[in-house]
C-alpha cells in the first residue's frame, strides 16, 4: 500500500503583492517570501466580516502566515501583521508606487526560490514610502537595487558597444545592451537608444553604490527624474520582457 505524502505546514513573514476573489467568501492571496519564495495560496472565508484573516492578508501588508502545501493553490491560516504600512494607505499617490515596487518584486520572485535580499529590499522600501517626502529617488533606488540583486546591474562606466571606458559628458542608454552607449559608438540605425546627461549619469552612479535612507536625501530634477524613470524602467522591461500593469496607475495618480 502506497502512503500518501502529508501535506507540510509552515510559517513565514511575508509581503502581500496581491489579491483576489475566489468564490463568495474567499480570497486569492499572492505573497513574497524571504525562503520559499513567491507563495500563492487560498484564504478560506476571508472576505467574511468575521474572518480573523482577512484584516491582515490585505494589499501591502507585511505579515506572519501559516502555509499548508498543496498541489495547486496552498492554505493559508492564523496570520498575524508585522507591519501594516498604513502610511501607504492614507496616501494614494504613495499607495499607487508601492502597488509598483509589489509588482516589480513579485516578477521577480519565483516559486520555491529562496531570495532573502529580495525581500528585505522590498520591506525597507516600502518603509521608507511610508515616510519619505522624496518617493522619486526611493523608486530608482528599489528599481537599480532590485537589478542588481538579479544580476542584471547596468553597465554604467564603460561603452557597452566599445568597451572603452566613458568620458564625463551625456551619452545614451541601451537597453538591450544593458548599459551606457557614447554618442560616438551610436550604432547606425539604432532606435531605442535614450538620453542619459551627464548628471543623470551621475544619479544612476550612486544609487549603485548607496542604500535607501542616503537615496532619499539625493535631490533631483524634474528632467533627471524623468531620464532617470525611463533608463530603469526599460531596463526593467527589458528582463522581464514586458511591461508592469500598475505603471499606468502609478504615472496616472502622480499626474
Amino acid at each position: 500500500m502506497v502512503s500518501k505524502r502529508r501535506p507540510v505546514t509552515y510559517t513565514t513573514d511575508a509581503v502581500v503583492v496581491r489579491t483576489s476573489n475566489l468564490g463568495e467568501a474567499d480570497r486569492i492571496i499572492t505573497l513574497v517570501t524571504p525562503i520559499h519564495g513567491l507563495i500563492r495560496g487560498v484564504a478560506k472565508t476571508a472576505r467574511k466580516p468575521s474572518s480573523k484573516l482577512g484584516g491582515h492578508l490585505d494589499l501591502l501588508k507585511y505579515v506572519s502566515v501559516s502555509v499548508r502545501e498543496t498541489r495547486t493553490l496552498h492554505g493559508l491560516s492564523q496570520a498575524s501583521t508585522i507591519d501594516g504600512f498604513r502610511g501607504l494607505r492614507d496616501d494614494l499617490e504613495r499607495f499607487s508606487r508601492a502597488a509598483y515596487i509589489s509588482e516589480i518584486a513579485e516578477r521577480f520572485s519565483v516559486e520555491n526560490g529562496a531570495n532573502q535580499p529580495l525581500f528585505r529590499l522590498l520591506i525597507d522600501v516600502l518603509g521608507a514610502l511610508e515616510k519619505t517626502d522624496n518617493p522619486e529617488m526611493v523608486i530608482h533606488f528599489f528599481e537599480m537595487r532590485l537589478l542588481q540583486l538579479n544580476g542584471f546591474a547596468p553597465e554604467l562606466s564603460r561603452c557597452v558597444e566599445t568597451g572603452v571606458e566613458l568620458e564625463p559628458a551625456n551619452h545614451l542608454y541601451s537597453a538591450d545592451r544593458g548599459g551606457l552607449v557614447s554618442n560616438e559608438a551610436r550604432p547606425v540605425g539604432e532606435g531605442a537608444l535614450l538620453p542619459a546627461s551627464l548628471n543623470t549619469i551621475k544619479l544612476l552612479r550612486f544609487l549603485a553604490r548607496t542604500d535607501s535612507a542616503n537615496a532619499d536625501r539625493m535631490k533631483a530634477s524634474e528632467d533627471e527624474n524623468r531620464q532617470l524613470s525611463r533608463i530603469l524602467r526599460a531596463q526593467i522591461h527589458h528582463v522581464l520582457d514586458r511591461e508592469l500593469r500598475s505603471e499606468a496607475f502609478m504615472d496616472d495618480v502622480r499626474t
